[in-house]
């Protein structure tokens, strides 16, 4: 029995493992050759395991032993929701491998956070916004105003949102790709974890930030509420789903700002273009569509501009290809800056090996390393005498007082 793990954390691994595999209680304690009260006690931590009997369960459960026993925190519940689309006859959607891979992103984040003694800062936790018996549009354009004076967003684009989530509200953001394409993004929240939102890594750049932005509403108003939400095709959408749509259009697309860009392109051109329209989309990383639509709600576009566009087999990708803007292929894999930071100090630490590290970081070995060598900078130091030294910089150098120092002044 490892020392660094205590009996009821291994029986918490050992539960979690079981249940994602969907294993019984009495078919596990057959594996082993056991009593189902024995087993039930290994679950619960009154008799330890052995160390054959970890082995054993470990390969049953599909799992590394080091998953059961290395010393980490480790997620004992999950319970994400999700927002899919599904139309009336599409087949069921999948969702289990999504569930996995977002689960194993946020274990290997708490593992990395406990393995360097780096816990996720603290943020100023806000109470969730109620948003009951009002008209969604409404209410969305004003928690989304709020939320972007808190955040200190002022009213132009969010150059990256994910890294603005995860600095200033301390929610941990991943791309993930899903091969379920109806699956946009999910989120989970609970005090163990905080706020985590995974969005569909194989989605377009500009429909993964409005994912993003849809999520982190019902991180807004309903964080405790766990469930999931199918979205049927030509259906009336939920209130909260009406909710989040209008929230992610105007936390995206501040109305202050979207109004002054507008009028100063009409008032320096005397014209609003399809080609204005595409360079406002790309300014603020949302569809075409999407703008067009945010333009028309805030009295800018005569009402059915987009419809108008769509008759006349306007494509916002053929459009912005034809004006010289950039398609943005989807970034299959986005991490948390702080993540990858924390993984590659684990290595440059010898905590994880070269391809621990890879797996940690979603990409080959020879990727993981470029970024390990691209984190590891050389500076070239000016000094009084006019001459230079080399300082070599890594993400694990201290460079505060610490705690001795604070102590002793």
């Amino acid at each position: 029995m490892p020392k660094s793990i205590s009996p009821i954390e291994l029986g918490k691994r050992i539960a979690a493992a079981r249940k994602e595999r969907n294993v019984s209680q009495e078919d596990a304690a057959k594996h082993l050759g056991v009593s189902r009260p024995t087993y039930i006690a290994i679950e619960r931590g009154s008799r330890a395991a052995k160390a054959e009997e970890i082995i054993s369960l470990a390969a049953y459960f599909g799992k590394s032993v080091n998953d059961l026993v290395s010393p980490r925190s480790t997620i004992t519940e999950f319970a994400p929701q999700f927002r899919v689309t599904q139309s009336a006859t599409a087949e069921p959607i999948v969702i289990d491998e999504a569930v996995g891979a977002f689960k194993q992103a946020c274990n290997d984040y708490l593992w990395l956070e406990h393995a360097l003694n780096a816990p996720m800062p603290k943020r100023v936790d806000i109470d969730e916004y109620p948003i009951s018996n009002v008209a969604p549009a409404v209410i969305a354009e004003d928690i989304a105003q709020m939320e972007r004076s808190r955040l200190n967003l002022g009213m132009g684009p969010i150059a990256d949102l994910a890294g603005t989530l995860e600095a200033e509200a301390g929610i941990r953001v991943f791309a993930l790709p899903v091969e379920e394409f109806r699956v946009a993004g999910m989120f989970v929240f609970n005090d163990q974890l905080g706020g985590c939102i995974m969005v569909n890594g194989s989605h377009p750049v500009t429909r993964q930030a409005w994912s993003l932005a849809h999520e982190y509403a019902h991180y807004l108003t309903n964080r405790y509420h766990n469930e999931v939400t199918v979205l049927i095709e030509y259906e009336r959408k939920p209130k909260a789903e009406q909710f989040a749509d209008h929230f992610a259009a105007s936390f995206l697309m501040p109305a202050p700002g979207i109004r002054r860009r507008f009028n100063s392109i009409v008032q320096s051109r005397k014209d609003f273009s399809v080609a204005d329209l595409c360079v406002m989309a790309d300014q603020y990383a949302v569809s075409v569509e999407a703008m067009a639509r945010r333009l028309e709600r805030l009295g800018c576009l005569p009402q059915g501009t987009w419809q108008t566009l769509e008759d006349r087999s306007v494509s916002g990708k053929r459009a912005r290809k034809e004006i010289g803007l950039d398609s943005r292929p989807p970034r299959r894999v986005i991490l948390p800056r702080r993540y990858v930071r924390l993984a590659v100090q684990a290595f440059d630490e010898e905590l994880i090996t070269e391809t621990q590290l890879a797996r940690f970081l979603r990409c080959s070995r020879v990727e993981a390393r470029e970024i390990a060598d691209a984190a590891s900078v050389t500076e070239e130091i000016n000094v009084n005498a006019g001459g230079t030294y080399q300082l070599s910089l890594t993400f694990g150098d201290s460079i505060g007082p610490t705690r001795d120092d604070k102590e002793a002044a």
